[in-house]
């Protein structure tokens, strides 16, 4: 039996998260083995993600001017090549064919390369999902490219772990058969006649008021109410400027307060825990696995169900996260006494699977809001910018904020979130007025 088009496009998704977490997993021994301290690994990484923040926008724009088949096709090379590299330039720095910085240098390259193609994955799977599933399938199509994320954060982490025990090298290969597989199954994804439904609105207005032109040239005042129409009707196509600003910022708190959680926890489970760095390190990925096993069922059972609406979605999200960071912060203040450790750790179990579904809700929801009435894969490429920027704000409270405040600041990066929600409603309201107003004058 074919994997249905959505499965195929998840898969693609899918290594993204792989090829994120895999690597972050293999940072101890990549460390142990080359040379590189773990601040120049960590600025590599920094330096391929923060390079979506150019790349996001602009693969968005490019899968609804040419297609996002040719957008994915291309995030699928630049994953490929740019493993390749970083495997290759490891491999000859051992066999002793590049120096210390010569390997420095090809791994930064590997490092762009991958920002600057791999950005526009998630967009243009998104997009393209979106065009085979207008109308009322745009939840379950959106959700269909979440769960796909979230599988490869839940396999990377696991699979990079198992392999690793073959060879350092090992978790490379298994990104790249990955990748190659995705490209075998790209073909089955059917391209439709036009990717974004917003363009197509615009050509059938442009078409009428040339048809209007030649019937009525001699009547300037039809002319002029025309015009009139056509402008309320391009402004219907348009997200709302307030409504936009809000959405995308959405997007920046809710990446920050989850990188944030990502990296107040170790900190938080030694101090409550009274554990050390490795313990600390193992209790980070079951709570991980955990997170993203939550993630992936609500993805599946409630979005891709659509048993819920997107503003919903997005209401139930932001409280879910705003909980489960509360529970978290309060779980790291308590002092651990005899025979409670196994109750703090399902607290902090509990309080990452609240904020791992509450993720899951709402970024579909605020995703689908936001690319109801604009190019679909511009807008998807801005909200992947706002990610992006969210994970590099979270970097630099990391360099200025002990880490013990981090859960902290990202309890108030999930209340920022869902105080916005009410603002986006109002600036969608505010434009079905203006649109009104138009239509009226017309």
């Amino acid at each position: 039996m074919p994997l249905p088009p959505l499965w195929r496009l998840g898969a693609c998704a899918a290594l993204l998260g792989l090829g994120q977490n895999g690597l972050l997993v293999m940072l101890p021994l990549l460390v142990a083995h080359f040379g590189l301290p773990l601040s120049q690994w960590a600025g590599l990484i920094l330096l391929g993600s923060m390079l979506f923040l150019v790349g996001s926008p602009f693969w968005g724009g490019v899968a609804d001017r040419r297609g996002a088949r040719l957008v994915v096709v291309q995030a699928l090379l630049g994953y490929l090549l740019s493993f390749t590299l970083i495997a290759a330039a490891l491999w000859a720095s051992v066999a002793g064919l590049l120096a210390p910085m010569a390997m420095l240098v090809v791994l930064a390259v590997a490092r762009v390369l991958y920002g600057l193609t791999v950005s526009g994955m998630v967009p243009a799977c998104q997009q393209w999902a979106l065009a085979l599933h207008p109308g009322g399938e745009r939840l379950p199509a959106l959700a269909a490219i979440s769960a796909g994320l979230s599988s490869g954060r839940l396999l990377g982490p696991l699979l990079a772990a198992a392999s690793l025990s073959l060879s350092v090298y090992a978790p490379f290969a298994l990104m790249l058969v990955a990748g190659l597989l995705a490209l075998l199954l790209l073909p089955g994804v059917p391209q439709p006649a036009r990717d974004t439904g917003a363009l197509d609105g615009d050509a059938l207005d442009n078409r009428a008021l040339d048809k209007n032109a030649l019937d009525k040239r001699a009547i300037d005042s039809d002319t002029r109410h025309s015009a009139a129409a056509h402008s309320s009707q391009g402004l219907a196509h348009r997200l709302p400027p307030r409504s936009n600003l809000a959405y995308l910022a959405m997007a920046l708190l809710l990446a920050m307060s989850v990188s944030l959680m990502q990296l107040g926890l170790p900190a938080s489970l030694q101090q409550a825990l009274a554990i050390d760095a490795t313990r600390a390190g193992h209790w980070m990925g079951v709570l991980l696995s955990l997170g993203a096993v939550g993630a992936l069922t609500t993805q599946v059972g409630v979005v891709r169900a659509r048993r819920l609406e997107s503003r919903a979605l997005l209401v139930l999200g932001a409280v879910g996260l705003a909980l489960g960071y509360a529970l978290l912060a309060a779980t790291a203040t308590f002092t651990l006494t005899p025979g409670l450790s196994i109750g703090l750790g399902l607290l902090f179990a509990l309080g990452v699977v609240l904020a791992s579904t509450g993720a899951a809700l709402a970024v579909p929801g605020y995703t689908e809001a936001a690319t109801r009435h604009q190019a679909q894969g511009t807008s998807a490429g801005l909200l992947s910018m706002a990610h992006t920027l969210g994970y590099g704000l979270a970097a630099l409270c990391v360099s200025l904020i002990d880490p013990g405040r981090l859960l902290p600041l990202a309890l108030m990066a999930a209340i920022a979130l869902l105080l916005l929600i009410p603002l986006a409603r109002r600036g969608r309201r505010g434009a079905r007025t203006a649109i009104a107003r138009h239509g009226g004058h017309s």
